[in-house]
């Protein structure tokens, strides 16, 4: 008769769908309700998840065929004329530098200081920008590099309007002074003359990302000696292969280039007298509970700096070997060239996540989109930098962000992680540390912006 009890009790379990748990020589029932509801949840996590992954994946394939069809626009797909069309290219970004840093030190005496006739006005993002910004870009953009030689350009501000083919030159609402006209007109034939050595076939599967001044706060309040110009190179798949990093307003011009395909390291930097491969670079603004601690756990100096790529040359000059972030404020465009020439010489730059998961070094995606190709749900804070419409963020309030379209399409989000070549054979120590931080409560987190 007991058994008979059990086996009805089985069935009735069966035909509702209820899963008994055994405990003992008792039966428990447990209502399918609750396990619905984290069924449901589990369900819309992971759809969210499937469907940003589908958007990301989109806007890479979206990326490839345009590069695809930069790349068709050929009439000539014979080899590069070069044996290291890359090395060609980093001396080419080189020489570009070296063109436009006269225009731009004459420019510098003049905005540096606000009170010279109102040369620099404040941007949506609150950071300056300059009319030199305007003109470097233009330059480089639409005479170096135009002319379907690249598969996609990208530049800092692609929202601005120059004219510098018909006076008064202009950049946006400003008026260049006439004063500069000279100097632009020659800056110009010298962009336009190193153009004609770049090889049209070579780089059809690159995209190129331009920062004409990083550092433009910097060059607005005369601290010249942080400016950098950075422009990068990245394959298909949105990796850098090739940059160059250049500080135009130091005494000498300091610089840093290469390809690590080919083995290119080239440059002149300013090395420390006393190298600190135990320093940590910190940002001018605040730093993270999480990466404080971190410091503290890895026995790390603290060393300010300002400025990313100013900060990338710093650890290869052995000022620091070790920059890392979880909060944003930075974009792709600083991080192209920066990796690019860090990888060349032997150091690493890498996404923070997938490092913290497991050790993966893996690269932000650096390619012309319309959403950000490395966001994830609910992992990122809006905050008033990355807010693609300033409008949906409100101060104090803390939202994480489950709708990639929300997020400026080329913010960094994913923090970073990168090292000098001497500091490299700490990853596994760093990433020791960062799990014990981690684990160790809610405010030792990290906390993704």
């Amino acid at each position: 008769m007991r058994c008979f009890s059990i086996l009805l009790a089985w069935g009735i379990v069966q035909a509702f769908h209820i899963a008994p748990k055994i405990a003992g020589s008792h039966i428990v029932f447990s209502s399918p309700l609750f396990a619905s509801t984290k069924v449901l949840s589990d369900l819309t996590d992971e759809n969210m998840l499937l469907r940003n992954e589908i958007t990301r994946k989109d806007a890479i394939i979206e990326g490839l065929l345009a590069t695809l069809t930069a790349t068709a626009m050929s009439t000539s797909l014979s080899p590069a004329a070069h044996a290291t069309p890359l090395t060609d290219l980093v001396l080419i970004s080189k020489e570009a530098c070296d063109a436009v840093t006269p225009m731009l030190a004459a420019f510098y005496e003049k905005i540096a200081d606000q009170r010279h006739g109102g040369a620099s006005k404040l941007k949506s993002d609150a950071t300056f920008f300059t009319i030199a910004d305007g003109i470097v870009q233009h330059m480089f953009i639409e005479y170096l590099l135009a002319g379907d030689k690249f598969a996609q350009i990208v530049g800092e501000e692609d929202e601005s309007v120059i004219n510098i083919s018909e006076k008064p030159y202009t950049v946006d609402d400003l008026t260049v002074p006439d004063e500069f006209n000279a100097i632009i007109d020659s800056t110009l034939e010298r962009i336009k003359a190193l153009a004609l050595k770049l090889d049209s076939n070579a780089y059809k599967t690159l995209t190129a990302f331009v920062d004409p001044i990083d550092g433009t706060r910097e060059f607005a309040t005369a601290q010249g000696e942080y400016v950098t110009i950075l422009m990068g190179f990245n394959d298909a798949l949105g990796h850098p292969v090739a940059g160059t990093m250049y500080r135009p307003l130091t005494e000498p011009v300091t610089w840093a280039g290469g390809a690590a395909s080919e083995d290119c390291k080239l440059g002149e930097l300013d090395m420390a007298e006393t190298p600190h491969p135990s320093g940590m670079l910190i940002t001018d603004g605040k730093v993270s509970p999480f990466i404080s601690q971190l410091i503290d756990e890895l026995g790390y100096e603290r060393i300010s700096s300002v400025a990313s790529g100013n900060r990338a040359m710093m650890l290869l000059e052995g000022k620091g070997g070790a920059y890392i972030r979880d909060t944003g404020g930075f974009a792709k465009w600083d991080t192209s060239a920066p990796q690019a020439v860090l990888e060349a010489y032997g150091g690493v730059m890498s996404k923070l996540p997938a490092f913290l998961k497991d050790q993966t070094l893996e690269s932000y995606t650096h390619l012309k989109t319309t959403k950000n190709l490395d966001f994830s749900p609910n992992q990122v804070h809006l905050t008033l930098s990355n807010a693609k419409v300033k409008t949906t963020w409100t101060k104090g309030v803390d939202v994480l962000v489950n709708d990639v379209s929300t997020i400026k399409e080329y913010s960094c989000v994913q923090g970073l992680i990168a090292l000098d070549v001497e500091c490299v054979g700490d990853l596994p120590k760093i990433h020791e540390k960062m799990m014990k931080v981690k684990e160790e409560g809610l405010w030792s987190k990290p906390v993704f912006t």
